[in-house]
């Protein structure tokens, strides 16, 4: 028992420090971490350089090198790191020889390799060398691993991988060096840490994201949750590094969106057995039907059913219309082909009938909006009769989703200074959900509003704007700066659903019904379809793009409920929207480096590394007041 107070308070604070740190030991340890390699043949050129095709190698090519030649491999890292060498995988076909290893002129450790005589063969087999031993520690920037052969046979030896251990954890750097990052960025919270802040703070971070290598997904997507969150400011700024690139394009390689529902080819129309195939989420029967002996006619049903994905998983195929296409093979004499559909509402559409003429194009049949239902249970049916003579091929059949409509706008405030646009989107993923907007400043209402957006007047422009705020009906809201001096405009790229959400929903919503706006002051008071509601404020400067939050009442358990859900895309550290976190100005975090919960009342979710999408896209902070 502690009779002095002090003594006591301290004794418990070292322990829970060293209790923390124990754990966080014990963590490293039972973390089993995989390397990052360099591929051999990738160093720089020297002087007599041999690249050497070998199939077994790990990029089917090794370096060759000899007694007394000594090579360099540049790799970057992205923040100060401990590096260890686990393994240098070489092939030789002699006596063995000894290379010393080095990273900026600090030794790592020999290689000694093991003699062998396969009379040239054994140049195709790889061996490692084990663990060197030492670590050394690195700043982030440019090094180089270099080998030099300090003794060997005429034959020389051959490198084909090095193996590297980051034991300050490899989601947070790129060998990469066309990856620039910066290890000195981050944002001063103005909170004090009294040591005890990260366990007793009343909001916290929940990681929920996945990894993902689609660039136009938003993988990341990190709850946060606050015992009252009466009050908080959501503020966006340019990001810190400097950049004068201003990429902005989407980038759809490795996504799977595609405009094809689920197409089948090569279809022999039997006329004596039932043909079945399956692509994808559909499948497909031919089945031969009735034959007329005195018209020499018979009939083939055709039956393909399938399922889409809809509103549950922030997707409108189930939603939207579709287009069949059918392109046929050897008609020669005309074919008659009717089609239905089965869907929504449980039965069978009445025929649509079309007579085919021609092998040269595709026929067509348009399904509406709203035929089709979430998931499985959706059918299409056609009916072909052709002479039987014919032997007729269907070379491709394709449900295809219909095109959409560009956005509607309308002005709904303009006075010089400030635009706000309120939009009607084709088909919004919120099917049955539309909200109001009011402009206070004339009573006007709008009905059936998908999203609003609000325009500044750009300050060293006559006569240009730039959006600062966009707002959609199901929550999520999109920030940006004044754009920049010298620029047309700059992307958006994170974004934060304020409202309270499902944080276990694959795309979480927190639906508006309405909204009444003071043009003038940019206030706006939002009501929910929860029975939710709360008030933002905009303040607008030239460094940040400001929305105060207060008076918030809510309809759900905030334990339950997250009252903010930060939303954006990592893929790799130089192709994200973000990938870093800070929390009340302690050590940031890697957006994807293993936490599970951060506790804190301010955080910023930044971006060390200069970024190949939406490069000048905005860092995003939220800072809880009550």
């Amino acid at each position: 028992m502690c009779c002095n107070t002090c003594t006591c308070n301290q004794d418990i604070m070292k322990l829970l420090h060293y209790t923390v740190y124990t754990i966080f030991l014990a963590g490293l340890v039972s973390v089993q971490a995989s390397p990052d390699v360099l591929e051999a043949e990738n160093a720089a050129f020297f002087e007599g350089k041999q690249v050497i095709p070998r199939s077994d190698a790990s990029g089917q090519a090794t370096l060759k090198i000899y007694k007394g030649q000594a090579v360099s491999i540049e790799f970057c890292l992205t923040k100060h790191s401990e590096i260890e060498v686990q393994n240098v995988w070489y092939s030789n076909d002699g006596e063995s020889d000894l290379i010393t290893v080095t990273v900026d002129n600090k030794g790592l450790g020999k290689v000694v390799t093991e003699p062998l005589n396969k009379d040239g063969e054994g140049w195709n087999i790889f061996r490692p060398s084990g663990p060197l031993g030492s670590i050394v520690y690195l700043s982030e920037g440019r090094h180089q691993i270099s080998f030099y052969v300090e003794k060997g046979d005429e034959y020389g030896v051959e490198i084909d991988k090095i193996e590297l251990l980051l034991h300050n954890g490899k989601e947070e750097n790129s060998l990469d060096c066309k990856v620039f990052c910066f290890d000195d960025i981050s944002y001063d919270h103005g909170i004090a840490d009294t040591g005890f802040g990260l366990y007793t703070s009343k909001g916290k971070l929940v990681q929920k994201s996945k990894k993902t290598l689609c660039a136009e997904e938003d993988n990341i997507h990190i709850p946060i949750f606050h015992d009252s969150a009466r009050k908080y400011i959501i503020s966006a700024n340019l990001p810190q590094y400097t950049s004068f690139a201003n990429s902005r394009m989407a980038d759809w390689e490795n996504c799977k969106m595609t405009q094809s529902l689920w197409s089948f080819r090569d279809i022999e129309l039997s006329q004596t057995q039932r043909v079945t195939q399956a692509s994808g989420v559909a499948t497909m029967s031919v089945t031969p039907l009735d034959t007329d002996q005195q018209s020499h006619l018979i009939s083939y049903g055709l039956i393909i059913e399938f399922s889409l994905d809809g509103p549950s998983l922030g997707m409108m195929d189930s939603e939207l219309g579709s287009i069949i296409k059918v392109y046929f093979r050897g008609i020669i004499m005309p074919v008659d082909v009717s089609m239905q559909y089965f869907g929504r509402r449980s039965q069978w559409s009445e025929s649509t009938n079309k007579t085919v003429h021609s092998n040269k194009t595709w026929d067509t049949w348009n399904v509406p909006d709203f035929a089709w239902r979430e998931g499985r249970g959706n059918s299409i049916r056609l009916t072909i009769t052709a002479f039987k003579e014919d032997q007729i091929q269907i070379g491709e059949i394709v449900m295809d989703k219909r095109g959409q409509v560009i956005d509607q706008s309308l002005m709904a405030y303009y006075d010089g200074m400030t635009i706000i646009e309120v939009v009607d989107m084709d088909v919004w993923w919120r099917v049955n959900e539309t909200m109001t907007l009011k402009t206070l400043n004339n009573g006007r209402v709008f009905q059936g509003v998908d999203y609003f957006r609000i325009y500044r007047k750009i300050p060293w422009s006559e006569k240009d704007f730039c959006q600062v705020f966009v707002m959609y009906q199901d929550g999520n809201v999109r920030l940006l700066p004044i754009t920049p001096h010298g620029l047309d405009w700059i992307p958006f790229g994170s974004s934060i659903l304020i409202g309270q959400s499902d944080h276990m929903a694959f795309r979480p919503a927190a639906p508006l019904r309405h909204a009444d706006i003071d043009p003038k002051e940019l206030t706006i008071q939002l009501t929910y379809w929860d029975g939710s509601f709360l008030s933002l404020k905009l303040d607008i400067t030239m460094k940040e793009t400001m929305v105060i939050v207060s008076d918030a009442v809510y309809a759900r358990p905030l334990a339950s409920y997250p009252f903010l859900t930060f939303r954006s895309m990592w893929v790799a550290d130089g192709n994200a929207d973000v990938d870093h976190v800070g929390v009340d100005g302690n050590e940031p975090h890697h957006i994807l480096s293993g936490w599970e919960t951060l506790r804190g009342t301010s955080y910023a979710f930044f971006r060390k590394c200069i970024s190949k999408h939406n490069t000048l896209s905005p860092d995003l902070r939220v800072k809880i007041i009550d």
